[in-house]
Protein backbone atom coordinates (compact mmCIF):
# COMPACT_ATOMS: atom_id res chain seq x y z
CA UNK A 1 0.00 0.00 0.00
CA UNK A 2 3.07 2.27 0.89
CA UNK A 3 4.60 1.78 -2.50
CA UNK A 4 1.40 2.61 -4.54
CA UNK A 5 0.58 5.94 -2.21
CA UNK A 6 4.23 6.44 -3.27
CA UNK A 7 3.91 6.14 -6.88
CA UNK A 8 0.37 7.89 -7.22
CA UNK A 9 2.23 10.72 -5.59
CA UNK A 10 5.09 10.57 -8.15
CA UNK A 11 2.60 10.72 -11.06
CA UNK A 12 0.68 13.68 -9.85
CA UNK A 13 3.60 15.96 -9.20
CA UNK A 14 5.15 15.02 -12.64
CA UNK A 15 1.59 16.04 -14.17
CA UNK A 16 1.20 18.81 -12.43
CA UNK A 17 4.61 20.66 -12.70
CA UNK A 18 4.23 19.45 -16.47
CA UNK A 19 1.07 20.86 -16.97
CA UNK A 20 1.70 23.92 -15.38
CA UNK A 21 5.01 24.44 -17.30
CA UNK A 22 2.98 23.67 -20.55
CA UNK A 23 -0.05 26.43 -20.06
CA UNK A 24 2.44 29.11 -19.11
CA UNK A 25 4.64 29.06 -22.25
CA UNK A 26 1.96 27.95 -24.62
CA UNK A 27 0.29 31.06 -23.49
CA UNK A 28 3.26 33.34 -24.14
CA UNK A 29 4.01 31.52 -27.18
CA UNK A 30 0.80 31.95 -28.63
CA UNK A 31 0.64 35.74 -27.16
CA UNK A 32 3.92 36.32 -29.52
CA UNK A 33 2.97 34.14 -33.02
CA UNK A 34 -0.18 35.36 -33.60
CA UNK A 35 -1.35 39.20 -33.61
CA UNK A 36 -5.26 38.91 -34.12
CA UNK A 37 -7.78 37.82 -31.48
CA UNK A 38 -9.42 35.53 -33.76
CA UNK A 39 -6.13 33.95 -35.09
CA UNK A 40 -5.04 33.79 -30.87
CA UNK A 41 -8.42 32.03 -30.34
CA UNK A 42 -8.00 29.43 -33.11
CA UNK A 43 -4.14 29.01 -31.34
CA UNK A 44 -5.30 28.03 -28.39
CA UNK A 45 -7.85 25.79 -28.99
CA UNK A 46 -5.63 23.71 -30.81
CA UNK A 47 -3.48 24.43 -28.11
CA UNK A 48 -5.60 22.50 -26.16
CA UNK A 49 -6.20 19.68 -27.88
CA UNK A 50 -2.54 19.22 -28.16
CA UNK A 51 -2.42 19.49 -24.53
CA UNK A 52 -4.56 16.88 -23.96
CA UNK A 53 -2.67 14.52 -25.74
CA UNK A 54 0.29 14.57 -24.85
CA UNK A 55 -0.59 14.49 -21.33
CA UNK A 56 -2.65 11.16 -22.50
CA UNK A 57 0.77 9.82 -23.70
CA UNK A 58 2.75 11.34 -20.83
CA UNK A 59 0.12 9.73 -18.28
CA UNK A 60 0.18 6.20 -20.32
CA UNK A 61 4.20 5.72 -20.20
CA UNK A 62 4.25 7.16 -16.23
CA UNK A 63 1.34 4.69 -15.44
CA UNK A 64 3.02 1.70 -17.59
CA UNK A 65 6.54 2.27 -15.73
CA UNK A 66 4.99 2.80 -12.44
CA UNK A 67 3.11 -0.66 -12.53
CA UNK A 68 6.03 -2.67 -13.85
CA UNK A 69 7.50 -1.26 -10.96
CA UNK A 70 5.22 -2.40 -8.65
CA UNK A 71 4.92 -5.99 -10.18
CA UNK A 72 8.54 -5.89 -9.98
CA UNK A 73 8.74 -5.14 -6.54
CA UNK A 74 5.53 -7.55 -5.51
CA UNK A 75 7.42 -10.37 -7.38
CA UNK A 76 9.95 -10.34 -3.95
CA UNK A 77 9.26 -10.63 -0.50
CA UNK A 78 10.31 -7.10 0.96
CA UNK A 79 11.82 -8.61 4.33
CA UNK A 80 13.83 -11.68 2.92
CA UNK A 81 14.44 -10.93 -0.55
CA UNK A 82 13.13 -14.23 -1.29
CA UNK A 83 10.80 -14.83 -4.67
CA UNK A 84 6.95 -14.31 -4.14
CA UNK A 85 4.57 -16.97 -3.89
CA UNK A 86 2.93 -15.97 -7.17
CA UNK A 87 6.04 -16.13 -8.65
CA UNK A 88 7.07 -19.70 -6.91
CA UNK A 89 3.78 -21.20 -8.38
CA UNK A 90 5.06 -20.57 -11.64
CA UNK A 91 8.35 -21.37 -11.03
CA UNK A 92 6.40 -24.68 -9.92
CA UNK A 93 4.72 -25.13 -12.72
CA UNK A 94 7.26 -24.21 -15.52
CA UNK A 95 9.66 -26.75 -14.21
CA UNK A 96 7.32 -29.56 -13.65
CA UNK A 97 6.61 -28.83 -17.43
CA UNK A 98 10.10 -29.09 -18.23
CA UNK A 99 10.73 -32.83 -16.52
CA UNK A 100 11.51 -35.38 -18.36
CA UNK A 101 9.29 -39.02 -17.28
CA UNK A 102 11.90 -40.47 -15.18
CA UNK A 103 12.57 -37.04 -13.23
CA UNK A 104 11.91 -36.81 -9.16
CA UNK A 105 11.02 -33.14 -7.97
CA UNK A 106 11.23 -32.69 -4.54
CA UNK A 107 8.33 -29.64 -2.60
CA UNK A 108 9.58 -28.67 0.97
CA UNK A 109 7.60 -26.26 3.11
CA UNK A 110 9.13 -25.48 6.62
CA UNK A 111 6.73 -23.50 9.09
CA UNK A 112 7.88 -21.78 12.57
CA UNK A 113 6.10 -23.49 15.03
CA UNK A 114 4.23 -20.92 17.34
CA UNK A 115 5.93 -17.83 15.74
CA UNK A 116 3.20 -15.50 17.15
CA UNK A 117 4.79 -16.26 20.45
CA UNK A 118 8.53 -15.56 19.14
CA UNK A 119 6.67 -11.86 17.93
CA UNK A 120 5.16 -11.71 21.41
CA UNK A 121 8.42 -12.44 23.63
CA UNK A 122 10.88 -11.39 21.24
CA UNK A 123 9.60 -8.27 19.76
CA UNK A 124 8.78 -7.48 16.46
CA UNK A 125 11.98 -6.33 15.06
CA UNK A 126 13.88 -9.38 16.68
CA UNK A 127 11.92 -11.66 15.10
CA UNK A 128 11.72 -9.86 11.49
CA UNK A 129 15.70 -10.12 11.65
CA UNK A 130 15.42 -13.82 12.86
CA UNK A 131 13.28 -14.49 9.66
CA UNK A 132 15.74 -12.62 7.25
CA UNK A 133 18.64 -14.36 8.59
CA UNK A 134 16.77 -17.91 8.51
CA UNK A 135 16.02 -17.25 4.86
CA UNK A 136 19.50 -16.58 3.53
CA UNK A 137 20.42 -20.18 5.63
CA UNK A 138 17.25 -21.58 3.67
CA UNK A 139 18.76 -20.27 0.56
CA UNK A 140 22.44 -21.46 1.03
CA UNK A 141 21.04 -25.15 2.28
CA UNK A 142 18.98 -25.86 -1.06
CA UNK A 143 19.97 -28.06 -3.24
CA UNK A 144 21.76 -26.26 -6.50
CA UNK A 145 18.85 -24.70 -9.10
CA UNK A 146 16.02 -24.29 -5.86
CA UNK A 147 13.81 -21.88 -6.22
CA UNK A 148 12.45 -20.33 -2.50
CA UNK A 149 9.87 -18.18 -1.08
CA UNK A 150 8.89 -17.20 2.06
CA UNK A 151 5.02 -17.93 1.29
CA UNK A 152 3.40 -16.87 4.89
CA UNK A 153 5.07 -14.57 7.44
CA UNK A 154 6.57 -17.52 8.96
CA UNK A 155 6.47 -20.48 6.28
CA UNK A 156 9.33 -20.96 3.68
CA UNK A 157 8.90 -23.01 0.64
CA UNK A 158 11.71 -24.50 -1.56
CA UNK A 159 11.55 -27.02 -4.74
CA UNK A 160 14.44 -28.39 -7.10
CA UNK A 161 14.91 -31.68 -9.31
CA UNK A 162 16.03 -34.18 -6.98
CA UNK A 163 19.18 -36.46 -8.12
CA UNK A 164 19.59 -39.78 -7.43
CA UNK A 165 22.85 -38.69 -5.64
CA UNK A 166 20.84 -36.76 -2.88
CA UNK A 167 20.20 -38.66 0.49
CA UNK A 168 16.40 -36.83 0.71
CA UNK A 169 16.45 -37.95 4.23
CA UNK A 170 19.42 -36.58 5.16
CA UNK A 171 18.82 -33.12 2.90
CA UNK A 172 15.45 -32.26 4.85
CA UNK A 173 16.88 -32.88 8.41
CA UNK A 174 20.00 -30.41 7.43
CA UNK A 175 16.96 -27.76 7.17
CA UNK A 176 15.61 -28.52 11.14
CA UNK A 177 19.27 -28.43 12.30
CA UNK A 178 19.90 -25.60 10.48
CA UNK A 179 16.72 -24.03 11.85
CA UNK A 180 17.62 -25.01 15.45
CA UNK A 181 21.31 -23.32 15.10
CA UNK A 182 20.06 -20.36 13.83
CA UNK A 183 17.23 -19.84 16.52
CA UNK A 184 20.23 -20.54 19.58
CA UNK A 185 22.21 -18.06 17.54
CA UNK A 186 19.65 -15.62 18.69
CA UNK A 187 18.20 -16.38 21.74
CA UNK A 188 15.26 -17.65 20.63
CA UNK A 189 13.75 -21.23 21.74
CA UNK A 190 11.72 -22.44 18.76
CA UNK A 191 11.36 -25.00 16.30
CA UNK A 192 9.87 -25.59 13.05
CA UNK A 193 8.00 -28.31 11.16
CA UNK A 194 8.05 -29.65 7.74
CA UNK A 195 5.95 -31.39 5.08
CA UNK A 196 7.48 -32.76 2.01
CA UNK A 197 5.67 -33.83 -1.44
CA UNK A 198 7.60 -35.58 -4.29
CA UNK A 199 6.79 -35.36 -7.79
CA UNK A 200 5.40 -37.34 -9.86
CA UNK A 201 3.65 -39.74 -6.98
CA UNK A 202 2.21 -36.46 -4.61
CA UNK A 203 1.20 -34.23 -7.92
CA UNK A 204 1.53 -33.70 -11.40
CA UNK A 205 1.54 -29.88 -11.03
CA UNK A 206 1.59 -27.35 -9.02
CA UNK A 207 -1.78 -27.06 -7.55
CA UNK A 208 -1.66 -31.11 -6.60
CA UNK A 209 2.17 -30.68 -5.01
CA UNK A 210 1.34 -28.12 -3.31
CA UNK A 211 -2.07 -29.42 -1.93
CA UNK A 212 0.55 -32.63 -0.87
CA UNK A 213 2.81 -30.74 1.08
CA UNK A 214 0.71 -28.62 2.77
CA UNK A 215 -0.84 -31.66 4.05
CA UNK A 216 2.28 -32.91 5.01
CA UNK A 217 3.13 -29.79 6.77
CA UNK A 218 -0.61 -29.83 9.00
CA UNK A 219 0.34 -33.13 9.83
CA UNK A 220 3.83 -32.09 11.02
CA UNK A 221 2.64 -29.19 13.16
CA UNK A 222 0.06 -31.33 15.21
CA UNK A 223 3.11 -33.13 16.10
CA UNK A 224 5.53 -30.18 16.09
CA UNK A 225 9.00 -30.04 15.58
CA UNK A 226 8.56 -32.81 13.13
CA UNK A 227 8.92 -33.89 9.25
CA UNK A 228 6.36 -35.27 7.71
CA UNK A 229 6.05 -36.90 4.16
CA UNK A 230 2.96 -36.94 1.91
CA UNK A 231 4.30 -40.57 1.46
CA UNK A 232 3.51 -41.98 5.04
CA UNK A 233 6.32 -44.76 3.72
CA UNK A 234 8.69 -42.22 3.75
CA UNK A 235 7.17 -40.52 6.95
CA UNK A 236 7.59 -43.46 8.77
CA UNK A 237 10.96 -44.43 7.91
CA UNK A 238 11.91 -40.82 8.92
CA UNK A 239 10.60 -41.47 12.22
CA UNK A 240 11.85 -44.65 12.78
CA UNK A 241 15.27 -42.92 12.07
CA UNK A 242 14.59 -39.74 14.48
CA UNK A 243 13.72 -42.28 17.16
CA UNK A 244 17.27 -43.82 16.11
CA UNK A 245 19.17 -40.46 17.17
CA UNK A 246 17.51 -40.37 20.33
CA UNK A 247 17.89 -43.92 21.73
CA UNK A 248 21.80 -43.29 20.77
CA UNK A 249 22.11 -40.04 22.33
CA UNK A 250 20.32 -41.60 25.71
CA UNK A 251 22.89 -44.88 24.92
CA UNK A 252 25.73 -42.22 25.01
CA UNK A 253 24.52 -40.35 28.70
CA UNK A 254 23.81 -43.43 30.09
CA UNK A 255 26.86 -45.25 29.31
CA UNK A 256 25.26 -48.14 26.90
CA UNK A 257 27.53 -48.56 24.58
CA UNK A 258 30.24 -50.93 24.46
CA UNK A 259 34.00 -51.50 23.60
CA UNK A 260 35.71 -54.71 21.76
CA UNK A 261 39.41 -54.55 21.26
CA UNK A 262 41.07 -56.23 18.18
CA UNK A 263 44.79 -56.97 19.34
CA UNK A 264 47.99 -55.56 16.98
CA UNK A 265 50.86 -58.84 16.69
CA UNK A 266 54.05 -57.71 16.02
CA UNK A 267 55.23 -59.99 12.75
CA UNK A 268 58.67 -60.97 14.07
CA UNK A 269 57.61 -61.90 17.39
CA UNK A 270 53.94 -62.97 16.59
CA UNK A 271 53.06 -61.44 19.78
CA UNK A 272 50.42 -58.68 20.49
CA UNK A 273 51.86 -55.22 21.02
CA UNK A 274 48.45 -52.96 21.09
CA UNK A 275 45.14 -53.06 20.33
CA UNK A 276 42.53 -50.69 18.50
CA UNK A 277 39.30 -49.97 20.23
CA UNK A 278 35.60 -50.15 18.70
CA UNK A 279 32.35 -49.22 19.60
CA UNK A 280 29.34 -51.32 19.68
CA UNK A 281 25.81 -50.94 20.52
CA UNK A 282 23.20 -53.95 21.47
CA UNK A 283 20.22 -52.06 21.65
CA UNK A 284 17.76 -53.20 24.08
CA UNK A 285 15.09 -53.50 21.17
CA UNK A 286 16.65 -53.60 17.82
CA UNK A 287 19.45 -56.05 19.15
CA UNK A 288 22.89 -55.33 17.76
CA UNK A 289 23.21 -52.56 15.68
CA UNK A 290 26.18 -51.90 13.43
CA UNK A 291 28.45 -49.09 13.58
CA UNK A 292 27.94 -48.70 10.17
CA UNK A 293 24.73 -47.64 10.45
CA UNK A 294 24.74 -45.32 14.02
CA UNK A 295 27.94 -43.73 13.61
CA UNK A 296 26.88 -41.65 10.49
CA UNK A 297 23.82 -41.46 12.72
CA UNK A 298 26.13 -39.70 15.42
CA UNK A 299 27.79 -37.73 12.67
CA UNK A 300 24.86 -35.91 11.23
CA UNK A 301 23.72 -35.27 14.52
CA UNK A 302 27.18 -33.47 16.16
CA UNK A 303 27.80 -37.10 18.98
CA UNK A 304 31.02 -38.45 17.30
CA UNK A 305 33.08 -36.36 20.26
CA UNK A 306 30.46 -37.96 22.82
CA UNK A 307 30.55 -41.77 21.49
CA UNK A 308 34.92 -40.74 21.36
CA UNK A 309 35.20 -39.45 24.79
CA UNK A 310 33.14 -42.70 26.33
CA UNK A 311 35.26 -45.36 24.54
CA UNK A 312 38.24 -43.51 25.60
CA UNK A 313 37.05 -43.55 29.25
CA UNK A 314 35.65 -47.51 29.19
CA UNK A 315 38.87 -47.83 27.84
CA UNK A 316 41.17 -46.71 30.60
CA UNK A 317 38.59 -48.09 33.05
CA UNK A 318 38.60 -51.70 31.37
CA UNK A 319 42.51 -52.04 30.41
CA UNK A 320 43.76 -50.06 33.43
CA UNK A 321 41.91 -52.66 35.94
CA UNK A 322 43.13 -55.37 33.51
CA UNK A 323 46.69 -54.39 34.45
CA UNK A 324 47.95 -54.77 30.28
CA UNK A 325 48.40 -50.89 29.53
CA UNK A 326 52.29 -50.90 29.33
CA UNK A 327 52.88 -54.46 29.94
CA UNK A 328 51.18 -56.43 27.34
CA UNK A 329 49.49 -53.25 25.59
CA UNK A 330 51.60 -50.61 24.65
CA UNK A 331 49.57 -48.66 22.49
CA UNK A 332 45.71 -48.37 22.24
CA UNK A 333 44.12 -47.48 18.86
CA UNK A 334 40.76 -44.88 18.75
CA UNK A 335 38.73 -44.22 15.42
CA UNK A 336 38.30 -40.08 15.14
CA UNK A 337 35.66 -39.36 12.40
CA UNK A 338 36.55 -37.53 9.84
CA UNK A 339 33.65 -33.83 11.09
CA UNK A 340 35.34 -34.55 14.64
CA UNK A 341 38.84 -34.41 13.34
CA UNK A 342 38.32 -31.56 11.02
CA UNK A 343 36.86 -29.38 13.85
CA UNK A 344 39.43 -27.65 16.41
CA UNK A 345 37.23 -27.53 19.18
CA UNK A 346 36.05 -30.99 18.90
CA UNK A 347 39.82 -32.42 18.79
CA UNK A 348 40.97 -29.95 21.92
CA UNK A 349 38.52 -31.02 24.00
CA UNK A 350 39.09 -34.71 22.92
CA UNK A 351 42.73 -33.95 24.04
CA UNK A 352 42.09 -32.52 27.37
CA UNK A 353 39.69 -35.70 28.02
CA UNK A 354 42.57 -38.04 27.02
CA UNK A 355 44.90 -36.42 29.29
CA UNK A 356 42.38 -36.85 32.10
CA UNK A 357 42.45 -40.34 31.67
CA UNK A 358 46.29 -40.94 33.09
CA UNK A 359 46.70 -44.13 32.79
CA UNK A 360 45.45 -44.24 29.61
CA UNK A 361 46.83 -41.18 28.21
CA UNK A 362 50.97 -42.76 27.67
CA UNK A 363 49.44 -45.75 24.99
CA UNK A 364 47.03 -43.54 22.72
CA UNK A 365 47.06 -43.55 19.11
CA UNK A 366 44.50 -41.37 17.45
CA UNK A 367 43.18 -43.25 13.99
CA UNK A 368 41.95 -41.19 10.94
CA UNK A 369 41.01 -42.22 7.76
CA UNK A 370 43.57 -41.15 4.96
CA UNK A 371 40.75 -38.97 3.05
CA UNK A 372 39.67 -37.45 6.32
CA UNK A 373 43.32 -35.80 6.58
CA UNK A 374 43.00 -34.35 3.12
CA UNK A 375 39.79 -31.88 4.09
CA UNK A 376 42.75 -29.42 4.26
CA UNK A 377 46.03 -30.50 4.50
CA UNK A 378 47.57 -27.35 6.56
CA UNK A 379 45.08 -27.50 9.15
CA UNK A 380 45.37 -31.44 9.57
CA UNK A 381 49.32 -30.55 10.00
CA UNK A 382 48.46 -28.38 12.59
CA UNK A 383 45.89 -30.82 14.12
CA UNK A 384 48.44 -33.41 14.44
CA UNK A 385 51.42 -31.23 15.46
CA UNK A 386 49.07 -30.07 18.59
CA UNK A 387 48.41 -33.97 19.40
CA UNK A 388 51.98 -35.41 19.09
CA UNK A 389 53.11 -32.02 21.14
CA UNK A 390 50.45 -33.63 23.80
CA UNK A 391 51.91 -36.94 23.55
CA UNK A 392 48.94 -38.74 21.21
CA UNK A 393 50.84 -40.60 19.00
CA UNK A 394 48.59 -40.60 15.45
CA UNK A 395 47.70 -43.09 12.70
CA UNK A 396 46.29 -42.81 9.42
CA UNK A 397 43.80 -45.40 8.36
CA UNK A 398 43.06 -47.17 5.64
CA UNK A 399 46.14 -45.97 3.48
CA UNK A 400 46.23 -46.00 -0.31
CA UNK A 401 42.39 -45.00 -0.36
CA UNK A 402 42.93 -41.56 -0.88
CA UNK A 403 45.22 -41.50 -3.87
CA UNK A 404 47.46 -38.57 -2.67
CA UNK A 405 49.41 -41.08 -0.41
CA UNK A 406 53.01 -39.14 -1.06
CA UNK A 407 51.68 -36.26 -1.06
CA UNK A 408 51.05 -37.24 2.54
CA UNK A 409 53.90 -38.90 3.61
CA UNK A 410 56.04 -35.56 2.88
CA UNK A 411 53.43 -33.01 4.44
CA UNK A 412 52.31 -35.30 7.78
CA UNK A 413 54.42 -35.98 10.51
CA UNK A 414 52.67 -39.42 11.04
CA UNK A 415 53.69 -42.32 13.86
CA UNK A 416 51.73 -45.24 11.57
CA UNK A 417 50.01 -46.07 8.41
CA UNK A 418 47.45 -48.89 8.04
CA UNK A 419 47.14 -50.37 4.83
CA UNK A 420 44.03 -50.91 3.68
CA UNK A 421 42.22 -54.14 3.58
CA UNK A 422 41.74 -53.93 -0.53
CA UNK A 423 45.07 -54.49 -0.75
CA UNK A 424 45.69 -56.62 1.74
CA UNK A 425 43.25 -59.17 0.57
CA UNK A 426 44.99 -59.35 -2.73
CA UNK A 427 48.37 -60.22 -2.23
CA UNK A 428 48.12 -63.78 -2.36
CA UNK A 429 46.38 -63.75 -5.77
CA UNK A 430 46.90 -60.67 -7.65
CA UNK A 431 50.47 -58.98 -8.48
CA UNK A 432 49.17 -55.43 -8.32
CA UNK A 433 47.99 -55.09 -5.29
CA UNK A 434 51.35 -56.75 -3.86
CA UNK A 435 53.21 -54.18 -5.63
CA UNK A 436 51.25 -51.59 -4.25
CA UNK A 437 51.70 -52.98 -0.39
CA UNK A 438 55.23 -53.98 -1.09
CA UNK A 439 55.88 -50.19 -2.06
CA UNK A 440 53.75 -48.64 0.60
CA UNK A 441 55.96 -50.42 3.08
CA UNK A 442 59.08 -49.28 1.54
CA UNK A 443 58.06 -45.90 1.47
CA UNK A 444 56.71 -45.75 5.19
CA UNK A 445 60.13 -47.65 6.35
CA UNK A 446 61.89 -44.84 4.63
CA UNK A 447 60.11 -42.37 6.53
CA UNK A 448 60.69 -44.01 9.80
CA UNK A 449 57.14 -44.51 10.21
CA UNK A 450 55.35 -48.03 11.21
CA UNK A 451 53.46 -49.95 9.16
CA UNK A 452 50.24 -52.42 10.11
CA UNK A 453 48.65 -54.42 7.72
CA UNK A 454 44.90 -54.82 7.93
CA UNK A 455 42.31 -57.58 7.44
CA UNK A 456 44.72 -60.39 7.90
CA UNK A 457 42.66 -63.62 7.19
CA UNK A 458 44.98 -66.52 6.59
CA UNK A 459 48.73 -68.01 7.27
CA UNK A 460 49.89 -66.77 3.24
CA UNK A 461 48.79 -63.38 4.00
CA UNK A 462 51.10 -63.32 6.84
CA UNK A 463 54.02 -65.27 5.42
CA UNK A 464 53.71 -63.09 2.36
CA UNK A 465 53.61 -59.63 4.99
CA UNK A 466 56.75 -60.81 6.98
CA UNK A 467 58.17 -61.42 3.92
CA UNK A 468 58.20 -57.59 2.69
CA UNK A 469 59.06 -56.40 6.12
CA UNK A 470 55.64 -55.40 7.70
CA UNK A 471 56.32 -55.15 11.29
CA UNK A 472 52.68 -55.16 12.17
CA UNK A 473 49.30 -56.95 11.52
CA UNK A 474 45.81 -57.72 12.82
CA UNK A 475 42.70 -59.41 11.12
CA UNK A 476 40.21 -62.14 11.96
CA UNK A 477 43.27 -64.37 11.43
CA UNK A 478 44.92 -63.46 14.59
CA UNK A 479 41.43 -62.33 16.49
CA UNK A 480 37.85 -61.06 15.93
CA UNK A 481 37.26 -57.91 18.20
CA UNK A 482 37.07 -59.13 21.73
CA UNK A 483 35.64 -58.04 24.96
CA UNK A 484 38.02 -57.08 27.48
CA UNK A 485 37.84 -60.67 29.37
CA UNK A 486 38.42 -62.28 26.45
CA UNK A 487 41.27 -60.54 25.07
CA UNK A 488 42.64 -61.03 28.93
CA UNK A 489 42.15 -65.06 27.84
CA UNK A 490 43.92 -64.55 24.56
CA UNK A 491 46.84 -62.49 25.82
CA UNK A 492 47.36 -64.97 28.53
CA UNK A 493 47.20 -67.90 26.12
CA UNK A 494 49.90 -66.04 23.83
CA UNK A 495 51.93 -68.93 22.09
CA UNK A 496 53.16 -68.39 18.95
CA UNK A 497 51.68 -71.94 17.55
CA UNK A 498 48.72 -71.07 19.09
CA UNK A 499 48.44 -68.43 16.58
CA UNK A 500 49.33 -70.57 13.64
CA UNK A 501 46.77 -73.14 14.51
CA UNK A 502 44.03 -70.44 14.45
CA UNK A 503 44.08 -70.47 10.43
CA UNK A 504 41.09 -73.23 10.51
CA UNK A 505 39.23 -71.39 12.85
CA UNK A 506 39.25 -67.92 12.05
CA UNK A 507 38.69 -68.51 7.80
Amino acid sequence: MEKAVTSAVKITIIYAVFAGLWIFFSDIAVELLFDTPQLRATAQTYKGLAFVFVTAALLLMLVLKSNQALEKANDIDRLTGLRSISVFIDALNFTIRQLKPNDRLILGYLDIDDFKSINERHGFDRADNFLYELARDISDAVLPGSVVSRLHADQFASFAKLDESVDMEAHVREFQHLFAYRARQHGIDATCSIGVALYPADGTNAKEMMVSATEALNIAKQKKNAIQYHDKTLTDKAMQRRQLVLDLRKAIAEHLLAVVYQPKYNLTTLTPCGVEVLVRWNHPVKGYISPEVFIPIAEENGLTGAISKLVVEKAAQELGNAGLLGTLIQHVSVNVSADEFNNADEMYSLTQFIKNQVCLAPYIRIEITETATLTDMRKSVEIISNLQASGITFSIDDFGTGYTSLAMLKDLTVDEIKIDRSFVSGVEQDERSKTIVNAIIAMAKSFNIHIVAEGVENAAQLKILQDMGCQQAQGYFFSRPLPVNELLQLLASNANDSILNQSSTFT
